[in-house]
């Protein structure tokens, strides 16, 4: 073949056609690629450090809000606002969780540290920690257990999870890799003995260990042990027990249901190999109620929960079986929103003289008070009563708002105390056990004087005994007297004297009638307590007529009764409590939205994932040089012609439609290989999100599996 023949021959030809594989690279980035990154000069790392913080100063991530016109001090005040509030409640928060586990913690190192069998005894010293149903606090009573017995034994302290030991080699590698390593000596332990290498998974390194730095325990926790394989279990358990004269191990095992049918999953070999006791954790539900009192019903809480924020909290806690490590972080999540999204929040925690609120607001802040709703409140009843003046001032004028602001700030934590008060005095003085969650959730709902949990309480005070009013009255009076340690609420007596001075004649009293009926051998019962009311008989003419007539009373039951109702109004009339959400700016303290609370923890992606290919340009930013760019609206575009095909989709027809909607979209001729490529990666990534499969129909068909809205 000449020379001219075979050059004809390659005419047309392109070894790209016959690549089994290609490569995309768009030509934006050949454009705008450098040749080569210049080389940067070496500086210390404090002076990197100083050069970047004079060149961007550090920002607290909060936006300013109000359309933008929000002061940079305002910006900054209220990101410190909610690092101080949010501060001081997770440390609150923490001492407690760390008291919560104090007494099994107790236990468990007291069994430790003296086991009650003989030293001569071939079985495992083991403990079983029942944790309840709950396994993701099992995580944070391990760490603070490992914590406590590393300072208080001698010897290391090893934690296995399931996922961490699929076999027994595994088992043994970890267990002497982490009991080995808690020593910082410099010197290290050698694997070698009588001249030959000790493997990694062979105890007689861990015997060495033992030998060399005289442990006297060598604490073993399964932490989620019904995950492990019994057979697995039965293998480390036989094997502990041939080295308990050398190596002294005790093990703890996590239990999430109870001892009994964890023992019926154990092989009897290794039940046993096994002796100790059991320990019972504190519940989830019971630790959930100490955090709600220290870090919701408490006056030192910064910021006062809603009931539909509270309510929506315990009914994922409840059906979702959440830890406490998740409420928590749904509560820091609360005060974020507060403070992040909310301009008035400035007030939560001020108090100070009208010039301080005008120096720091703008006139754009109190625009935004007259647009709340407690602000219609205060107007509405400032019409009710005839000051009309006042109302229209509070318009016009924000100087007299500021009065006003200043006036309900001031009056704010009374306010709030004065509900939690009246929750303490009702759980301490109630017949029956109440949740202090349910008694909050019925007083920041408002109404509470028509609830049923005050109609039982007085309903139950009309048919007591004298000795039974007696205590009722002792129970109220030393909840006034000393508050709740649990929420940090210090006694009121000086605050509520006359009150708690009218409970006190009324136990006086009481107590007096008491002694002389146990004198006179006479009961005494109120009105309420005893039928008021007699039948009487009457025969007129061989007819037998029936009426009613009221029972005589003692003059001792006469004023027995007399003391009930005066008791009975004197509560009511404690009890008759101000509505939180009718307060004048309880915007600013009080939090009740759980719009975003449910998108956060009850998301729902579908919708979004819809709503984002629908509307694209809504989500990407608006200074985005690629924002209007093909590239980033591919999956957009084929999902489109997908919501108007039918259930089978033909491959052809959507890429000639595709193809005809980028080439409209470019001034220029589209390369059809760049987008073949963005058609191909888009399918992929709806099939990716579930919404095509390849059809078995037709091989040149996609089957539609998922419809909008479902």
């Amino acid at each position: 073949m000449s020379d001219n023949e075979e050059t004809n021959s390659h005419t047309g030809f392109d070894s790209i056609d016959h690549q089994p594989a290609y490569v995309y690279v768009p030509g934006s980035i050949h454009d705008h690629a450098p040749e080569r990154a210049p080389k940067r000069r070496k500086v210390s790392k404090s002076k990197v450090t100083t050069s970047r913080t004079q060149e961007q100063p550090k920002s607290s991530g909060f936006e300013s809000l109000l359309g933008g016109v929000e002061s940079p001090e305002c910006v900054q005040l209220r990101h410190e606002l909610y690092q101080k509030c949010w501060t001081e409640t997770d440390a609150r928060i923490q001492l407690l969780l760390d008291e919560a586990n104090e007494d099994t913690l107790e236990e468990v190192t007291s069994f430790v540290n003296n086991p009650k069998e003989a030293e001569d005894d071939k079985r495992v010293p083991a403990c079983f920690i029942v944790t309840g149903p709950n396994i993701a606090s099992q995580s944070t009573l391990f760490q603070q257990l490992s914590g406590r017995l590393k300072t208080e034994i001698d010897g290391p302290v090893v934690t296995l999870r399931s996922g961490d030991a699929m076999n027994l080699k595994a088992v043994l590698k970890q267990l002497i890799r982490d009991a080995t390593n808690q020593r910082s000596e410099d010197d290290e332990l050698s694997n070698e003995q009588d001249g030959r290498k000790l493997l990694n998974y062979d105890l007689e390194i861990l015997h060495n260990f033992v030998r060399t730095h005289k442990s006297k325990k060598v604490v073993v926790a399964f932490q989620d042990s019904e995950a492990f394989d019994t057979n697995l279990i039965l293998d480390i358990t036989t094997l502990f027990s041939s080295w308990m004269d050398r190596i002294p191990f005790v093990v703890l095992f996590g239990v999430a249901t109870s001892v009994e049918l964890f023992q019926e999953r154990l092989p009897k070999t290794a039940s046993r190999y096994l002796y100790g006791i059991q320990v019972y954790v504190e519940q989830t539900s019971s630790i959930i109620e100490k955090v709600f009192r220290k870090a919701v019903a408490s006056p030192r809480a910064p910021l006062i929960l809603g009931f539909t924020l509270v309510s929506t909290l315990m009914e994922r806690q409840h059906d979702h079986v959440q830890s406490v490590q998740s409420f928590v972080a749904a509560l820091k999540y609360v005060y974020m929103c507060h403070f992040y999204g909310n301009a008035l929040s400035i007030l939560n925690t001020m108090s100070g003289t009208t010039a301080a609120l005008v120096k720091l607001m703008l006139p754009s802040h109190y625009e935004a008070i007259r647009t709340l709703p407690s602000f219609r409140i205060l107007v509405h009843n400032l019409v009710k009563t005839n000051e009309f003046s006042r109302a229209r001032n509070l318009f016009k004028d924000d100087g007299i708002l500021g009065q006003e602001i200043e006036h309900a700030l001031k009056l704010k934590d009374a306010k709030i105390i004065r509900l939690l008060r009246a929750l303490h005095v009702l759980e301490n003085s109630a017949t029956e056990p109440i949740g202090v969650i349910d008694l909050y959730l019925t007083i920041f709902k408002g109404g509470f004087r028509d609830s049923d949990y005050l109609k039982s309480i007085l309903d139950s005070i009309k048919r007591m005994a004298p000795d039974d009013l007696s205590a009722f009255t002792k129970r109220v009076r030393s909840a006034v007297e000393t508050g709740s340690s649990e929420t940090d609420l210090e006694g009121w007596s000086d605050v509520d004297h006359e009150f708690l001075a009218e409970i006190q004649d009324i136990e006086t009293k009481v107590e007096s009638m008491l002694e002389d009926a146990n004198a006179t051998g006479k009961p005494i019962r109120s009105s309420y307590a005893i039928h008021n009311k007699g039948l009487r008989t009457t025969v007129i003419s061989q007819r037998v007529q029936l009426s009613y007539e009221n029972s005589t009373l003692t003059e001792a039951e006469k004023e027995y009764t007399g003391i009930i109702d005066r008791l009975s109004n004197r509560l009511e009339e404690y009890f008759d409590l101000e509505t939180p959400k009718d307060l004048f700016l309880n915007e600013t303290w009080l939090c009740d939205k759980t719009t975003s609370l449910l998108e956060v923890f009850a998301p729902r992606p579908r919708a979004a994932i819809e709503d984002a290919l629908s509307c694209p340009h809504d989500y990407l930013p608006q200074n985005d040089s690629l924002q209007q760019s093909s590239i980033q609206q591919a999956t957009a575009i084929l999902y489109q012609r997908y919501l108007e095909a039918g259930s089978l989709i033909n491959m052809a027809d959507m890429w000639s439609s595709f193809y005809e909607i980028l080439a409209e979209n470019e001034s220029e001729e589209y390369d059809e290989r760049e987008a073949l490529m963005q058609f191909y990666r888009g399918l992929a990534e709806l099939k990716l999100l579930g919404m095509v499969k390849q059809s078995k129909k037709k091989a040149d068909h996609l089957t539609k599996i998922s419809w909008k809205g479902l």
